[in-house]
C-alpha cells in the first residue's frame, strides 16, 4: 500500500474537499482524485461520499482515517529513528492571531537556523478552532490562551508568558483612570464568547463597570486600529500592542495579575513530540529577546474597584 495515498486521503478527510487537500499538498485536484480512487480500489470500499461542494467520510472512511493517521505516525517515527540527533519532518503549529504577530516570528527564525529539516506549517485560528483541530489531529500543537475549562487528559499545557490586561485608548483622549475612560468613551468589546472575552467580562463584572458598547468583534488587531482612529477604548491583553501606522494610542494597566491572559502551548504528545519541544524551545528563546514596547503615559493607573451602589 502506498503511504503517500494514505496521506492524501487524510488531507482530504481533514479539509473536507479534494480542492482543499490539493491546495494543502500542492497537487492538482485531478491527482488527488486519482489517488483516492486508487486507494478505494485497493481497499475495495468507498471511503468518501459527496456532500454539497465537499466530501464526508463514509463509515468505512472513518475507520480507515483513524488507522491511517496512526500508521502514518509510525512511519514518521521510523524516519526519525533513522536520523538520530537530527530533527526533521513536518510540524503543524496552530496559533491565535496575536501570537502570529508577536511570539511566532522570532521562534520561526530560530527554527530556520537550528532545524532546517523541519517542515513547519503555521495554521491560524481562534482558540476554540485550534483546540478542535488538535482534537482531530489536524495540528500537532497550538499557541493559545489557557482555557477556562479543564483540558482533556491527553493534552498538556505549557505556559509561555502572562499578558496583563490593559485599557487601550486614543492618545488624545483625556482621562486619568481606566474607570473614567470607560465611562467617557464608547467601548469596543472583545467577543464575549471568546476565551479572552471572558477575561474582559470578568474584569468589568468584578469592578461593576458597564461601558457604552459601540462594537463587538473577535479580532484584537482590528480593535487596536479602531481605537487608534479615535472610535473608542478597549480592554485587551497586552501581547505587545503597538500603535498602527495611522493613529496613536496609549495603554493603561487594568486590574493587575488576576486578569492577565496566560499564553501557552497545548500539545498532545505523540511521534512528533521531539519537534514540538524544539519549537517550544525556540518560542522561549524568542521571548527572552528584547521586544518593542509602547511606553505608558505618566497618567497610567490601575482601576480601583467601585463601591457597591
Amino acid at each position: 500500500m502506498n503511504t503517500r495515498f494514505l496521506a492524501t486521503f487524510c488531507a482530504v478527510a481533514e479539509q473536507g474537499s479534494l480542492v482543499g487537500a490539493a491546495r494543502q499538498l500542492n497537487l492538482a485536484s485531478a491527482s488527488v482524485g486519482e489517488q483516492i480512487r486508487a486507494l478505494e480500489a485497493e481497499l475495495q470500499t468507498r471511503l468518501l461520499a459527496r456532500h454539497g461542494r465537499g466530501v464526508v467520510l463514509t463509515e468505512a472512511g472513518h475507520a480507515v482515517f483513524a488507522a491511517a493517521r496512526d500508521l502514518l505516525g509510525r512511519v514518521e517515527a521510523l524516519h526519525l529513528l533513522a536520523r538520530p540527533g537530527k530533527l526533521s519532518g513536518p510540524l503543524r503549529v496552530g496559533a491565535i492571531s496575536t501570537a502570529l504577530i508577536s511570539v511566532v516570528p522570532p521562534a520561526l527564525r530560530h527554527m530556520a537556523e537550528r532545524h532546517p529539516g523541519i517542515e513547519l506549517r503555521v495554521v491560524p485560528g481562534t482558540s476554540a478552532q485550534l483546540l478542535r483541530m488538535l482534537e482531530r489531529g489536524e495540528i500537532d500543537c497550538a499557541l493559545a490562551p489557557r482555557p477556562h475549562f479543564a483540558l482533556p487528559k491527553r493534552f498538556r499545557w505549557s505556559g509561555l508568558r502572562d499578558e496583563p490586561l490593559v485599557l487601550v485608548a486614543p492618545a488624545a483622549l483625556a482621562g486619568e483612570t481606566v474607570a473614567g475612560l470607560l465611562e467617557a468613551a464608547p467601548f469596543i468589546r472583545m467577543d464575549r464568547a471568546s476565551w479572552t472575552g471572558r477575561i474582559v467580562d470578568g474584569f468589568l463584572r468584578d469592578h461593576r463597570l458597564a461601558p457604552r458598547e459601540l462594537f463587538e468583534l473577535d479580532a484584537q488587531e482590528a480593535i487596536v486600529i479602531l481605537v487608534a482612529q479615535g472610535l473608542g477604548v478597549a480592554l485587551l491583553p497586552d501581547w505587545g500592542i503597538a500603535a498602527p501606522a495611522q493613529g496613536a494610542i496609549r495603554k493603561l494597566p487594568a486590574g493587575g495579575p488576576r486578569y492577565a491572559r496566560s499564553l501557552g502551548m497545548i500539545s498532545a504528545g505523540g511521534v512528533r513530540e521531539g519537534l514540538v519541544q524544539a519549537f517550544a524551545t525556540a518560542l522561549r528563546d524568542g521571548l527572552a529577546e528584547p521586544r518593542a514596547k509602547v511606553a505608558l503615559g505618566a497618567d497610567d493607573q490601575a482601576v480601583a474597584p467601585r463601591s457597591p451602589r
